[in-house]
Order: C-alpha cells, then structure tokens, then sequence
C-alpha cells in the first residue's frame, strides 16, 4: 500500500518530486535529470515546481546555468508539512476517515462535500483499491477484515499524515484525551510527548471501532498473577470505564490496550499470551538470541536482556504491525552492511528465512521494521568490541600532550566504529592521525594541520569504514 495515493494525483506528484529533490540536496541535479527520475513531462515538471515554489517559498526552486536545478536544502519538516497539508485537502482521504473509519453515511458525506455522484465514485474506487493491497476488503462501506489489523491499517495510514498534529477525526477527541489521563493515572506512565500522540491514536481508533460494532476476534492475552495484584483495582477501574463509553468486549479490550502498553515500552507488566502465540514468538526469540551468542558470545545478562527485547519485538509485529512509527526505509541498510557487517548478515537472514516471520508473510516494509527492531536492541546492549577486532588508531599531533588528548576524547564519539586508541605506534596500527606526514609509517595517514571540521570529521569516518570492509573481506575469505 502506497500512503501518497491517498492524496489527489497532483499532490502525490508534487509530493513525491518533492522527495526526490530531497535525495539531491545540495548536489548537482539537471532538469534532464529530474524528468528521467520522476517520469514526469517537461510540462508537467515546470508546473509542479511552480506550484512548490508558490506553496513553499523558502524552497527557491530555480533553473540556473546549464539546465541546473537550484534549490534550498529540503528538511523533513518540510516534507511532513506539505504531505500534512496535502492531506487536509484530500477528498480521498476524507472519504477514508470519515465513510471508511467513522462510518458516516456516504450520502451525508457527498452532500458535504459538494461533490458528484460520478467523483465519488471514483473516489471510492481508489481508496478501495489502495486499501485492498494492505489486505482489507470493503463491504457496504465498512472496513473488513481481522480486526487487530484493520486498526493497524488505519493507525499506519493516520500516523504518516498527521503524527505530531491534531488528528483528523470529525467528532470531539475530549473524552480520548480523558481515557488517555486515567491510564497514565492508573498505571503511573511516565510518556514522552509522542509516546502520549501515539498511545492517544491508538485509543481513537479502538474507541471508534468500539462505537461501530467492530470487535476483537480473539483474546490475545490475561493479566498475569504478579501484575493483577499490584494493579488489581486499576485494572477493574479501566474496564469499567471501557464498558462505561461501550458495553461490549470490555475485558479483551482492556488486556489489548495492557498490551499495546507492554510492547510499545509504556508498561512493564505480567501478561500471559495465548498459547500458540507465545510458544512460536518465545521460540522466534530464543532462536535468535541462539545465533547471536554463538556468533558473538553474549553474557548471560546480554542473552536475558536480548529475549525479552525480542519477544516484545516479535508480539509486537504479529498483532500490531505498525509500521509507520518507526523506520521502514531499507536506505540504512547499507550503513550497518560497512559498519557491522556480520551482524548485520546475520539479523537479516534470520528475518528472511526464520519459519514464524515467514509465517507472518511480512511486506518489504514490516521486514525493515523488525530489522531495525532487532539491530537496535541488539547494537544498544553489546560492546563494540563483540563485533570484532578493533580498528587501531596511533595520534601523534606536534601542538603537544594536551591536544592529542583532545583528539584522542573527541574520537570517542565514533564508539560504534570499534575503535582503539594506540599510545604507540607498532605493527598492528591501521590508522594514523597527525599533524604532518610521518614518512616511517606505512600505514593509511590523515593529517588535520587545524582543529578538525565537520568535512574532516566525516571523511575520518568514512575511511574507518573502508578499513573496517577490508576487515570484513578478511573473515569472508578465511
């Protein structure tokens, strides 16, 4: 399923051109270019960016000599802003909120929207077809599906527009907002701001499909021995407010929202999952927990702590399959390639070949969530040194005692490049940093003759990679 084809086709054209001028910031980028790389005709090219250009003046899009695109660098914000207002005005996305999730009447929806029969048509045409490639069927217009991931759908779809800005749902959001506070009451959460946006939306569209009689199928889980008695009331009092708004399911709404709460890091609670469930996750877990000591000889905390990470991970994904909150782009992919190759080889035939997440017949994009779920976990709790041999460096600068120092503290913040501080040069150094040329070292040399920039602080980085791909050549070929 593709977010953008929520938008009218233009803002998905100006939206998409938008993102791939931010691809090319600050670099060199032709109109000729441009067109090979959006499809778009010249026509079509210099009207879009008339228009961005009008929307968005601090974008200064220009032609410059030689066919050159010229253009202020393109932030994300800049980008969440113009999908955020494209959004609002979309007629496609409004059918979705409210016919789709809301289950307004699609005749009240036209009269409001003062459009034709024949466009909302294709309206809805679109919006089920899109809906249709992330599993979910539309009957009398209303969302079909399994329930836990219909809400998933629609959380995913909210969150790409509108996380970090008033959601788009027509009627008050006071009495979320109330149910949002009597949970961090109860349970003494301790939320950041978008930890609260996100448990807020969550709580919407549950309460929204509440309203219309769309029930959880299944009872994921119970409250386990530990927590039911040091939150026992609490637990009364959330599913008497739950069957207060909405009489029915209140008690596997409740233990759904305990956990969500558990697997988005909000709420460290005893739950005990059904039994199928739990038996293929814990083994999931325990699986690759296996490979990484093996591969990298964990401590038994490092394994402990690994496990339960993962099991969260995994629940998470099975029932929830959120995805836009967290990164699903493979882009950094590569990044973790050069930095922790075997890791990297390792989290990533796991996910392709484990027979549960095969199980779970995950998109492109659910297999980058895990990805960057386990390599997180995982890159958080272990040393550098457990990747492998360190990348020895040898400082040598002629300012003195106190700079080399300076330079040698300043280099801790590589830490995840696993690297070594030499106080002499000997035959294992691999990378030398000075001042000036030091003519009896044979190894690779960078030389700052002033306190290094940025520019020299990422070049001393991207040589480190290289030397760690030779490292990686090395344990490839023995």
């Amino acid at each position: 399923m593709k977010y953008l084809d929520f938008l009218d086709d233009d803002d998905k054209e100006k939206a998409q051109l938008l993102t791939t001028l931010q691809r090319y910031n600050e670099q060199f980028l032709s109109k000729k270019k441009l067109l090979e790389l959006t499809g778009l005709s010249k026509f079509l090219l210099e009207r879009y960016l008339a228009e961005l250009n009008k929307e968005y003046p601090q974008l200064r899009i220009s032609e410059e000599y030689y066919d050159e695109i010229a253009f202020q660098p393109i932030s994300n914000e800049i980008i969440q802003e113009l999908q955020y207002h494209y959004a609002e005005r979309s007629p496609k996305f409004r059918f979705f909120i409210e016919v789709l999730v809301e289950e307004k009447s699609i005749k009240k929806f036209q009269a409001e929207q003062h459009i034709a029969k024949t466009t909302l048509y294709q309206i809805r045409t679109k919006v089920i077809s899109n809906l249709k490639k992330a599993g979910l069927s539309i009957q009398k217009n209303k969302l079909i599906g399994p329930e836990a991931r219909v809400r998933s759908v629609i959380f995913d779809i909210i969150s790409y527009f509108y996380f970090g800005e008033r959601y788009p749902f027509t009627h008050s959001e006071q009495k979320i907002q109330q149910l949002l506070q009597q949970l961090v009451s109860y349970f003494n959460l301790d939320l950041t701001f978008l930890q609260k946006r996100k448990l807020a939306l969550f709580l919407q569209i549950m309460q929204s499909r509440r309203l219309n009689h769309h029930d959880l199928q299944e009872n994921f889980c119970t409250v386990g021995a530990k927590t039911q008695q040091q939150f026992g009331s609490q637990l009364a009092m959330l599913k008497k407010v739950l069957q207060s708004s909405i009489p029915t399911s209140a008690e596997e709404e409740s233990h759904y929202v305990l956990l969500f709460l558990f697997v988005s890091d909000m709420f460290d609670c005893d739950l005990s999952f059904n039994d199928d469930l739990l038996a293929e996750t814990k083994d999931t877990a325990k699986q690759l927990v296996t490979k990484l000591s093996d591969a990298f000889q964990l401590t038994q905390k490092q394994e402990k702590y690994l496990y339960h990470s993962f099991l969260k991970k995994v629940l998470g994904l099975s029932i929830f399959r959120q995805n836009y909150t967290t990164f699903v782009d493979i882009s950094a992919y590569s990044y973790f390639s050069e930095v922790y190759n075997p890791l990297h080889k390792l989290v990533l035939r796991f996910i392709r070949k484990n027979h549960f997440c095969l199980s779970l017949n995950l998109s492109k994009n659910e297999q980058a969530k895990l990805y960057y779920d386990f390599m997180f976990s995982i890159l958080a709790f272990l040393e550098p040194s457990q990747f492998g041999n360190p990348i020895t460096i040898y400082i040598d600068f002629s300012h003195g005692s106190a700079y080399t120092e300076y330079i040698s503290q300043s280099l801790q913040r590589f830490r995840d490049l696993n690297i070594v501080i030499q106080k002499r040069f000997n035959n294992t150094t691999q990378l030398s940093i000075s001042d000036y040329k030091i003519t009896e070292l044979t190894c690779p040399q960078i030389i700052w003759k002033q306190p290094p920039s940025p520019s020299d602080w990422a070049k001393f980085a991207d040589l480190v990679v290289e030397l760690r791909e030779v490292e990686n050549e090395k344990l490839e070929m023995f």
